[in-house]
């Protein structure tokens, strides 16, 4: 047997193949590595009070930027990421219209999942980061692990942020298991969400642009879990048989 012969009859070997499709699985993962690497980063930063010009700057910047017109749109605009809103009336409603037009308890898994990582994650993170808000009158409000911190003490991260993230693409899912989306639609569905509330709450003093970056990492790495699922295998399909399939697959 020649060397080359040799050469192909081992590349086409169940080993290879083997290995290269655990090498495919790991990759897929390299990103969700990268999220977790990146909000640590900040989170010491923030800590050692690295970032604590960055936070102030632009906390100053903003309260005196504010004509009215600006303030009352940023308001109404932050409501994209307000949990009440897009958890229980948007993501809450289409799961109980794909739920009454299935009959299928599998409808209820995504809104389920969404909540799951949002309650495990946000939570105690603010809990333990202990922060306050860019409104509050402390002094060394920028602090983490502040134990004056009494106005806002839940700023880090920033929960509106993570929630347009995480049940923005929650509403694509369920929404593409009764209606043919437009592929520019899901795309503006799933970016201007995040976008517009991380400038948003910024902008009204709700959080610290630190909170804003760390709640980008930590959204974007609850939805790459979320959209790990299968879930044209897992949810029933309403549209009709020739259109297309769901827009997300494992990544």
């Amino acid at each position: 047997m020649t060397d080359s012969a040799a050469a192909a009859r081992f590349l086409h070997s169940g080993a290879v193949v083997k290995w290269t499709r655990r090498l495919d699985r790991f990759a897929s993962w390299w990103w969700d590595v990268a999220l977790v690497a990146v909000f640590v980063l900040v989170t010491v930063l923030v800590a050692r009070g690295v970032t604590a010009d960055l936070d102030l700057g632009v906390r100053d910047w903003v309260q005196t930027h504010q004509p009215t017109w600006a303030h009352w749109l940023a308001w109404l605009l932050n409501y994209l990421g307000q949990g009440w809103l897009v958890t229980w009336i948007l993501t809450g409603g289409l799961t109980v219209l794909l739920l009454v037009r299935s009959r299928s308890w599998r409808a209820l898994l995504p809104w389920a999942s969404g909540f799951l990582l949002t309650y495990v994650t946000l939570g105690p993170l603010k809990i333990w980061t202990h922060r306050d808000a860019p409104s509050s009158a402390l002094p060394n409000a920028v602090e983490m692990f502040n134990p004056l911190a009494v106005a806002y003490s839940n700023s880090y991260p920033s929960g509106h942020v993570v929630n347009a993230i995480v049940w923005w693409g929650l509403i694509v899912i369920l929404a593409s298991r009764m209606w043919r989306l437009p592929p520019v639609l899901v795309r503006w569905l799933r970016v201007a969400p995040p976008v517009i509330v991380l400038l948003t709450t910024t902008y009204l003093s709700y959080h610290w642009i630190t909170d804003g970056i760390a709640a980008l990492a930590l959204g974007l790495l609850l939805d790459r879990l979320i959209h790990r699922v299968d879930w044209d295998a897992v949810l029933p399909d309403l549209r009709k048989a020739d259109r297309a399939p769901l827009l997300y697959t494992e990544r």
